[in-house]
């Protein structure tokens, strides 16, 4: 146990990295619930999990100074937990979910704590001393690894068993209860997708993927081929719009000229 909790505190390791700095899209649940998975001996459960919490963390972001949710260390436990337990989804998004909230005000915990790096930084920027701020920047994303990683790493260790046995004594009422939940969140995550970025005139996309699921019995791939082919003419007749207005434009101007 000890070997796999080490590697999944890699896996952590590599997403908060990834989600501070380069954003390779390895931190997110589908990457690291099936790096999990793939520790943890059932890469195929670890994908499932992943999907799910994926799906319902779709429009979680953050901006500005709010910070969201912990979805790499939610992801993460809720997978290991959900595996362990043998009771794949279920049990995963059970646990990540308020992990994820859970864990939320350790990263803002960290981030205030990085205050002090951004301080000193200032203060020899200000000196003219560039030697440090280097030093400064890479402490401030270990202190982020450090808050993430520990309980990270205390949860597998400690927990794996306590959440099995846990999980075992559930009346089978409730795990029905859980499972119908789990079905439900993906919806709460495209729900708050398309709340952010579905316009006036892009309702029509949207009508047209339900149209093509419900009366066309189309498959999730197959609609997304038909997205693709859309998105590219529409982005096609877009440019050529714009190309045509500027050519306008440059042709006024001449005559003005």
């Amino acid at each position: 146990m000890f070997m796999q909790a080490l590697l999944i505190t890699l896996v952590a390791i590599v997403a908060t990295i990834d989600y501070n700095g380069p954003l390779f899209m390895i931190h997110r649940p589908l990457v690291t619930s099936a790096m999990v998975g793939l520790v943890l001996g059932d890469l195929v459960q670890g994908i499932i999990i992943g999907s799910v919490l994926e799906l319902t963390w779709l429009g979680v972001t953050g901006i500005g100074g709010y910070t969201p949710p912990d979805t790499i260390s939610g992801a993460i436990v809720g997978t290991a937990f959900g595996i362990m337990s043998g009771q794949g989804v279920t049990a995963g998004i059970a646990i990540a979910i308020p992990i994820a909230v859970a864990t939320q005000q350790l990263d803002v915990l960290a981030k205030t704590a990085d205050i002090y790096f951004a301080k000193k930084a200032d203060a020899d920027a200000r000196k003219g001393d560039y030697s440090k701020i280097g030093f400064y920047h890479y402490s401030s994303l270990i202190l982020i690894i450090l808050f993430k990683i520990v309980p990270i790493f205390l949860a597998i260790m400690l927990g794996g068993e306590y959440v099995a046995d846990l999980f075992a004594k559930i009346p089978p009422i409730i795990m029905q209860g859980l499972n119908s939940a789990g079905a439900l969140l993906p919806s709460i995550g495209f729900g708050m997708l398309l709340n952010m970025m579905l316009k006036k005139k892009l309702w029509v996309f949207l009508l047209v993927g339900f149209v093509c699921s419900v009366y066309g019995g189309m498959s999730t791939i197959g609609i997304s081929l038909v997205g693709m082919i859309v998105a590219y003419f529409y982005d096609l007749i877009l440019n050529q719009q714009l190309q045509s207005a500027n050519i306008s434009v440059t042709n006024e101007e001449e005559l003005d000229l």
